[in-house]
């Protein structure tokens, strides 16, 4: 099970109110993230060397989002799920969370530190303290599709986001997703 997984599974206690978080159609844009093979260099690193990564690579996501208006949800270890009441802040946060990344490697070794990401634009169940849904899981799911370094995106945030030139998409097929009926449509980012 990866981060993201677990994120996923245990929406209970978010922090921010979010309640009142959306975009002006009422749409979240959630952002899933984790470091590929996360478990296997955390085992590799040690206790102590995996938590002043995993610290450092907090303090990275954090900061990124803080700039692009987003509000980290959850997160467990590598993994975040970030809300965003703009589908294109999301994209972009994600870019340069992609790029925070370029040239890093695994601390002692030469092994490139790669994250995995995915986004997704709908309409969610919210209260103060929580996200959860439909769009909430299919948002893990498309999350779960992509590879170290890359970013996939729904059909949905595509159609949000594709009238701006400075974003590209190739398509990645159609899928079927564990606890989502129906088959949907995955884009990866070109970068």
């Amino acid at each position: 099970m990866t981060s993201i997984d677990v994120i996923a599974s245990a929406l209970g206690d978010a922090q921010p109110p979010l309640g009142e978080m959306s975009s002006p159609d009422g749409a979240l844009t959630l952002l899933f993230c984790d470091i590929e093979d996360a478990a296997e260099i955390m085992s590799d690193l040690g206790v102590e060397r995996a938590s002043e990564l995993l610290r450092d690579h907090r303090t990275i996501v954090e900061r990124i989002v803080g700039h692009h208006a987003g509000t980290v949800v959850k997160s467990h270890d590598d993994g975040f799920m970030i809300a965003f009441d703009s589908a294109h802040a999301a994209l972009r946060c994600a870019i340069d969370l992609q790029s925070s990344l370029v040239d890093r490697t695994v601390p002692g070794g030469d092994r490139p530190l790669l994250l995995r990401v995915g986004l997704h634009t709908g309409f969610v169940i919210t209260n103060e303290q929580e996200l959860y849904g439909r769009n909430v899981v299919l948002g893990a799911r498309i999350a779960g599709c992509a590879q170290g370094g890359e970013i996939t995106v729904s059909s949905t945030l595509k159609e949000y986001t594709e009238t701006d030139p400075s974003f590209r998409f190739e398509e990645r097929g159609e899928h079927r997703f564990k606890g989502v009926l129906g088959e949907h449509l995955v884009y990866a980012v070109v970068r």
